[in-house]
């Protein structure tokens, strides 16, 4: 078991990491480093389609960019040496505490509470120990966060959206969670020119007249609603479950959390994904279950309406360090700052009754799709 704050136990640990798998992102090098091979196993898989070496070699340059190691250690921790800090969260979760933390002058481990990992957000050494192949996915969100901390760090901004690109133009769609943003995103991928950038976060800022977007490495999670509702994809349902699902009203259904990993070559083809683009559309979800009015698309002024931005607004989260190693306050930037960043983008808002079909018409209508 090994003993979070004692220097010398994660050193031993980590020498015993004889396994390694370079994930080449946009700007990005990781080379993780892990004591089993199952976990890379899995990774390798994965993120495939995601990253800039399993794409053409034009789409990204990967010629001098940093690197990055991240060390996985498959082993047992205690925590209960210290006090943690437990992370505020905007909303409260009926299942409690999700994560704490604890400061050193090194770094921040970060305890997930339910799974029991604990990971440490350092600039130059980030580890991740715990039950690795059991919480894949908080190996693959760790990896993710070096990802989205190196491109903060160079002025991007984080939004909470998902995307799709067109011939290196980008369609970003916001909303709050479960708002229907993926699932329209799936929705347009059904189209031949379309292709996967995000799922639930974007990075984007200004750049020489126009807005540079990155996407996030991250294949969809889609709660039973999505896969029902998609001829492509209802067989990711087991049996059973689909059985279940099939018959719930639609009110119901919307509100069930059970999530499901869709693997976009898996699902769509091998060269449905893109890593980066310019952002030329902005969708913001202002739909409800419950309306009677058609579904409708307008256009949105956001230097006079800022504030309609709140859905795409994101904290960067506790794992976000400044390149002189503090961790700031968790709080979004101001919804003026994400309008200021969005300038020159069409800004556009569905209203009314959920419809993805008609959403889909809809922006086909605008030439968006």
């Amino acid at each position: 078991m090994i003993n979070l704050f004692d220097d010398q136990h994660i050193i031993q640990a980590k020498a015993a990491c004889h396994y390694a798998l370079p994930l080449t992102f946009n700007g990005l090098t990781v080379r993780v480093l892990a004591d089993q091979p199952a976990i890379l196993d899995h990774l390798e898989v994965y993120y495939a389609g995601l990253t800039a070496s399993g794409l053409l070699p034009k789409e990204v340059p990967t010629v001098d960019q940093p690197e990055l190691p991240v060390w996985l250690l498959d082993q047992q921790v205690d925590t209960s040496s210290r006090e943690w800090t437990a992370v505020k969260r905007a909303k409260t979760s009926a299942l409690g505490l999700k994560e704490a933390y604890v400061d050193t002058p090194q770094g921040r481990w970060i305890h997930k509470v339910r799974t029991g990992m604990v990971l440490f957000q350092s600039l130059t050494a980030p580890v991740a120990v715990g039950e690795l192949t059991q919480h894949s996915s908080q190996v693959i969100n760790f990896i993710n966060n070096q990802f989205l901390n190196h491109h903060q760090r160079d002025g991007y901004l984080l939004g909470h959206a998902s995307a799709f690109a067109i011939d290196g133009n980008v369609t970003a769609i916001a909303a709050s969670s479960g708002g229907g943003k993926s699932t329209l995103m799936l929705k347009a991928l059904e189209t031949a020119q379309a292709r996967f950038l995000s799922n639930d976060r974007i990075l984007f800022k200004p750049d020489n007249g126009q807005v540079s977007v990155l996407g996030v490495a991250k294949h969809p999670r889609v709660n039973p609603g999505t896969l029902i509702n998609s001829p492509r994809l209802i067989d990711l349902l087991p049996a059973q479950e689909r059985v279940r699902f099939e018959h719930m009203p639609s009110s119901q259904l919307w509100g069930i959390e059970q999530k499901y990993d869709v693997l976009i070559p898996d699902a769509y083809g091998a060269d449905k994904t893109a890593l980066s683009g310019t952002l030329k559309h902005l969708v913001l979800l202002d739909w409800a279950l419950d309306s009677t009015a058609p579904t409708a698309l307008s256009s949105v002024d956001i230097a006079t309406t800022p504030e309609a931005l709140e859905g795409l607004r994101k904290s960067p989260g506790p794992f976000f360090q400044h390149a002189d190693g503090s961790f700031p306050t968790e709080q979004a930037q101001s919804a003026q700052i994400y309008a200021d960043h969005l300038a020159g983008v069409e800004v556009l808002r569905l209203t009314g009754a959920i419809d993805f079909a008609r959403a889909i018409a809809l922006l086909q209508e605008r030439g968006i799709l």
